[in-house]
């Protein structure tokens, strides 16, 4: 039998890597490359905790848990990064889109670029009026 066929027995059943290690990996490499700079006490324990939790996570036959905790980092870190996602979104929106304002009841309306003169009507109080696009 071969190492690989070894290593799958070996794994099998367990939980494996996910994006939570990875993340938790890179972590404890830039700390490593930290530690070698600059002198913290106590980083250096630090990093090997971290490791010996990854290893823990990657090891461990409890998927349910570890599931739940990699979806939990996803959520957090989908949150964190969709501040920076807006921003980019509103952008492009604003390069195909126009928005316009209702005359009478200020509803936000969004209207193609590039259409010329073209008649609104709003879907809230049902007002028509013409823009240019």
């Amino acid at each position: 039998m071969n190492w690989r066929d070894r290593l799958n027995r070996f794994m099998y059943g367990r939980y494996g890597q996910d994006q939570f290690s990875r993340f938790l990996l890179i972590v404890c490499l830039v700390a490593l490359v930290i530690s070698f700079f600059v002198r913290i006490p106590g980083l250096g324990i630090v990093v090997l905790l971290l490791l010996g939790y990854v290893y823990f996570r990657t090891l461990s036959r409890n998927v349910t848990a570890r599931y739940a905790e990699n979806q939990k980092f996803l959520e957090l870190k989908e949150r964190f990064l969709g501040l920076f996602r807006r921003n980019g979104s509103h952008a492009r929106q604003q390069q195909d889109h126009m928005i316009f304002r209702c005359p009478k009841c200020s509803q936000k309306i969004r209207i193609p670029c590039g259409k010329g003169m073209v008649e609104i009507t709003c879907p809230k109080c049902r007002t028509k009026f013409r823009k240019r696009t």
